[in-house]
């Protein structure tokens, strides 16, 4: 039973990040994670030390503390699956429930023994967002200025606007896939998977992931440049056929030399000796006992309480599309985001232009959810050659006694001002009938008030409008307000 009860455990854990490996490309490498940290443990176990008695006293203690606290976590999963803090929190109580077994089986000998094959899983855990975001961004502008920098050094002239390489043929932006990012995060996991093969010192393993940060950002302004001198030589449109496989050879290339690195850090990998010693101690049964009843009233309580609302009505709205103004024209979306999506352009009375792009997910799964937060106007532009001036805050559109609110950001594009007003909407239970905490639906407060009325696997969807050529923020804001009041229609 206490083996069945930490495998669900580790299930609901990896259940819950897949949604990042397979919906996120950055954390795609996180399938591996499990596949390490179970060949780590493999190992681990073949060479045990002996055990020794614990001190269980603290030791229960804070198994209990994370075990009670996977209840809240849990509950507030359920509604918020893009929270990765509620990510990072879950890793790590089922992390420190599955060290304090150790600890309990084996003393303080066995707790450092296997402490680093089950936290390495920490690894693919997605980072926190303003951390992510910093450095990506960093990534992206040093990424962009070395290779504009290398090929004007190789006589290909290049400018750089701003995450844009200028060459003869075109522009090339510069997205987050293109960053370094993906390849820095895979060169951390490992380089620490190596390190613990090698059975490094901590030093050396220092040394190890330094070299592999090195490693990752000169591979990926290799792969960058590369296809900046394709675009240079043999056009834009030759580009895309290169993009994914340049990618993946770039990111063999750096597994390899990081794997070449470890070799000459820490010599060959040391012989297993198998140990002969006793399997382990008693497991304070008790403990397990309860802690299975705990997991099964946290899984079944939390079903229960989510699927008692999910039957309910919910309010949301639609776009109707002004075919009528003059230049309407749908554009083309390759990206396949979304279950319904749609774009068009047009342009107004006084002759400014409007870009709008209009994404919905239904209602059921939580990948809904994910995919409707990781597409955003202040990650995506900028790869198109937007930069960032002015982040307005939010403001609010009356519509038919709903307040639909959107994020009002100003960028700049070749030095004209672009206004641009996004919405995230996530559909409401008509049984909320008191005033909410916030409308937004990219408030963490709402996240929490969410778990509270039994919100869970809602409809999701994005509205993101560019205005051009207007003189002000505030003449955009006032034509965006009357226009969004014939456009969008609410429902239930």
């Amino acid at each position: 039973m206490p083996f069945v009860t930490l495998g669900i455990l580790w299930c609901l854990l990896i259940k819950h990040l897949s949604l990042h490996w397979t919906l996120d490309p950055q954390y795609s490498f996180g399938w591996f994670g499990p596949i390490i940290c179970g060949y780590l443990f493999f190992v681990r176990w073949a060479t045990r030390p002996a055990p020794d008695f614990p001190l269980a006293a603290p030791a229960r203690w804070v198994f209990w503390a994370a075990a009670i606290l996977f209840l809240p976590t849990w509950l507030v999963e359920q509604p918020n699956p893009d929270w990765r803090l509620v990510s990072w929190l879950m890793a790590l109580e089922v992390v420190t429930i599955s060290l304090c077994v150790v600890y309990f089986l084996g003393g303080r000998s066995w707790l450092r023994h296997f402490a680093f094959s089950i936290s390495l899983i920490l690894a693919t855990v997605p980072w926190q967002g303003d951390l992510e975001k910093f450095i990506v961004r960093g990534l992206m502008d040093l990424a962009t200025s070395v290779t504009v920098e290398l090929l004007n050094l190789f006589h290909f002239p290049a400018l750089q606007h701003g995450n844009v390489i200028e060459v003869r043929s075109g522009f090339l932006g510069i997205d987050e896939a293109c960053s370094g990012i993906r390849s820095l995060q895979a060169t951390l996991m490992v380089s620490l998977f190596l390190g613990e093969l090698y059975r490094a010192s901590w030093i050396r393993r220092a040394i190890l992931i330094l070299i592999g940060v090195a490693v990752a950002f000169a591979s990926n302004v290799g792969r960058t440049f590369l296809l900046a001198w394709l675009a240079a030589s043999h056009g834009i449109e030759s580009v895309p056929q290169w993009h994914d496989s340049a990618g993946f050879t770039i990111l063999s290339i750096c597994f390899l030399l990081v794997w070449i690195s470890a070799r000459l850090l820490c010599g060959p990998i040391k012989r297993l000796q198998f140990s002969r010693k006793p399997a382990a101690m008693v497991l304070p049964s008790g403990m397990m006992m309860a802690l299975t009843a705990w997991l099964v009233f946290t899984v079944l309580g939390t079903e229960l309480w989510y699927r008692s609302h999910e039957t309910q009505e919910t309010i949301h709205w639609s776009l109707v599309w002004p075919v009528e103004k003059e230049h309407f024209a749908d554009m083309a979306i390759p990206d396949p985001l979304g279950d319904e999506r749609r774009a068009a352009s047009w342009v107004d009375e006084k002759g400014n232009s409007w870009m709008v792009f209009f994404f919905k997910w239904f209602a059921g799964p939580p990948r809904s959810r994910i995919l409707a937060r990781l597409h955003r106007p202040e990650k995506c532009l900028p790869s198109a050659g937007y930069e960032l001036r002015e982040d307005r805050g939010v403001i609010n559109v009356a519509v038919k006694n709903v307040q639909v609110p959107f994020h009002v950001l100003n960028f700049d594009c070749e030095g004209k001002q672009v206004y641009v007003f996004y919405c995230l909407w996530q559909n409401r239970l008509k049984t909320a009938e008191k005033p909410r905490i916030r409308d937004y639906w990219d408030d963490r407060l709402v996240g929490l008030e969410s778990v509270l009325l039994g919100e869970r696997n809602l409809g999701q969807q994005t509205l993101e409008v560019l205005l051009f050529g207007y003189a002000t923020p505030q003449e955009a804001e006032a034509a965006f307000r009357g226009e969004m009041g014939d456009l969008i229609r609410v429902k239930g």
